[in-house]
Formats: C-alpha cells, structure tokens, sequence
C-alpha cells in the first residue's frame, strides 16, 4: 500500500498547551515534520479564541489546563456554531490512562491521543492519520 505523503505547509495547525515549555517543544518537533502555520495558545479559552482567528486544520491540545481544561475546551468546540471549527480534528497530550477522561474525552469526540512527552514519530504519525483523510 502506497504511503500518501501530507503536504504540511498547506495545514494549520493550532498547539494548546499551558506549560511554555512543552508548547514549545511540540511546537519544534511539528515545525521538524514539516508545518509552516503554527499557531498557539496557553488555555482551553485562548485556544478557543486563536481557533475562531486562525481556522485550524487540526488541533494538539494537552488536557490539564487551568482555567479552562482540554475537555471543556473539546466540548466547547463540539458544541461551537461555526462549523468550520466544529469538526476540526483534535489530539490530547495526556499523561493520562485513567479511564475515565480517556472516557470522557471520546464522548466528547476526541480524534486521538498522544502520550506526553510526545516523540516525533507519535505525534507525526497521528498527525498524518488525521490529516490523510482530509
């Protein structure tokens, strides 16, 4: 089966992260794979805001922010008018296995997980799942 290569540099792609640091850090890997259009924010609100902004194609959004967590933020987007946004892919950075968010977060219609720290080739890999069926 022929690999389909993703044009990254025609994606946007928004980091909602509220560790600078780690945003950072995700920020250079994705900028390694290849995005040119990477936009950023520090917290479910913010993120929700650089969303209406910036339309991203997809979204790596951590789950453990205050004030406004990565679930709310997800539900927010879900339930959100604008239907550009709407759909848009999300993946959680989580250090989280409890069943319960990993739960929750699928109800709300979460497109995927990446284990934080995130390699390379995780978050390259979920990336290109979601953005290949665009």
């Amino acid at each position: 089966m022929e690999q389909k290569t993703v044009d990254y540099e025609q994606f946007t792609i928004l980091v909602i992260e509220d560790q600078p640091f780690v945003r950072r850090t995700i920020m250079q890997i994705l900028t390694q794979i290849g995005f040119r259009r990477i936009a950023e924010a520090d917290n479910g609100e913010t993120g929700m805001q650089e969303c209406i902004r910036t339309n991203p194609d997809i979204i790596v959004c951590d789950i453990d922010m205050k004030p406004v967590s990565g679930l709310q933020f997800l539900e927010t987007l879900r339930n959100s008018y604008d239907v550009r946004n709407n759909r848009t892919p999300v993946v959680f950075l989580t250090n989280h296995t409890e069943s319960e968010i990993v739960k929750k977060a699928m109800s709300l219609g979460v497109n995927g997980f990446v284990v934080k720290p995130p390699s390379v080739g995780a978050l390259k890999e979920r990336v290109d799942r979601l953005l290949g069926s665009r």
